[in-house]
């Protein structure tokens, strides 16, 4: 009889690691956070056998599988191998036959393994109602400010603090996605759950004031109610500071700059056709700086300052020089919290 244990036991297991036992492309899509994938099929070989599941039978589909897992054995357990001292938490798609078979295998042979009830889907559930019902008991510090005043650099000042961009990899605005890889809503409520109870004994987190939704993935609404009630801080910084950040971020390589020409070809209704000419003249000739203080100015900052005027906040920092900044926010807020 294999060991099967809840994922709210698997998730307080010591010296532990979670073994996503599904294809390549369903841990692309998502997966426990700090989860390794050895998979038992390949994207091919999973798509042959639910084929032969559907159209033949479930016997010559199980048999199918057999014949291909036995073959890659060697290189299953190769990899196995490099966790053999920890605890092995075995999951599939909702605790069927991958995990149960890797699972009985593993225990055979002398392995600490246990598998996950339920698999991924059971973590799924386990985040949505966590974040749902979820206690938050830090107050929340909130960085708001004009684009590229810096505010996610300031955070990482703060081992206190929840990179909400960072996250959700993805900026905001029609230009937030260009040189990242946006994550998934899953994906981002996963990482977001557990950076929540990382710092749920802290006095405060710090955070960058964000809309309800960062690019595709929205916040929670408790988290964003939260934010809304918490403490503002306003970051200020000159627009030659910001046109530099938003230079070192946004136009780093030749795919990049191509990715914000496209974007701009569509903003000629918002920084009429003149603006947007000008700045694409200025990606042509390599003047990035002054092509950043273009966007910032005529299209950024019309976006946000009507909100941000509207806030009454504890109090203004000036981001000249960010670990100055970062030092006169901790002083500060050791005042208020």
């Amino acid at each position: 009889m294999i060991n099967i244990i809840t994922i709210t036991q698997a998730l307080l297991e010591k010296n532990s690691i979670f073994i996503d036992t599904r294809t390549p492309k369903e841990y692309a899509e998502d997966h426990l956070p700090s989860a390794v994938n050895i998979p038992i099929f390949s994207n091919e070989e999973r798509a042959i056998i639910g084929t032969m599941y559907k159209q033949v039978s479930k016997e010559k589909a199980i048999e199918k599988g057999v014949e291909l897992f036995s073959q890659k054995l060697p290189h299953f357990m190769a990899q196995i191998n490099q966790y053999k001292k920890k605890q092995l938490l075995i999951y599939c798609w909702r605790g069927g036959m991958r995990s149960r078979t890797v699972t009985a295998l593993l225990e055979s042979l002398g392995y600490q393994v246990k598998q996950i009830e339920g698999g991924y889907k059971a973590y799924r559930q386990y985040v949505r109602e966590k974040l749902h019902s979820y206690q938050l008991k830090p107050k929340l510090i909130v960085l708001w400010g004009l684009t590229c005043t810096g505010k996610s650099g300031l955070l990482k000042h703060f081992p206190n603090s929840i990179d909400l961009e960072n996250l959700a990899q993805h900026r905001g605005s029609l230009y937030g996605a260009i040189g990242l890889h946006p994550r998934s809503q899953k994906q981002f409520e996963n990482l977001l759950l557990k950076e929540l109870e990382r710092l749920n004994h802290e006095k405060y987190i710090l955070v960058e004031g964000e809309s309800r939704k960062i690019g595709d993935v929205q916040l929670p609404e408790l988290f964003y109610t939260a934010m809304k009630k918490g403490i503002p801080i306003r970051v200020q910084r000159s627009l030659q500071q910001r046109a530099e950040y938003a230079v070192s971020r946004y136009f780093n390589k030749p795919e990049d700059i191509e990715n914000i020409k496209q974007v701009t070809q569509k903003l000629w209704k918002v920084i009429s056709k003149q603006r947007q000419q000008e700045v694409l003249q200025l990606l042509h000739q390599k003047h990035y700086i002054d092509a950043a203080k273009i966007l910032l100015e005529f299209y950024y900052d019309p976006l946000y300052e009507h909100t941000l005027n509207k806030i009454e906040y504890a109090f203004e920092i000036h981001n000249e020089i960010e670990k100055n900044a970062a030092e006169e926010i901790k002083q500060k807020i050791a005042i208020l919290v």
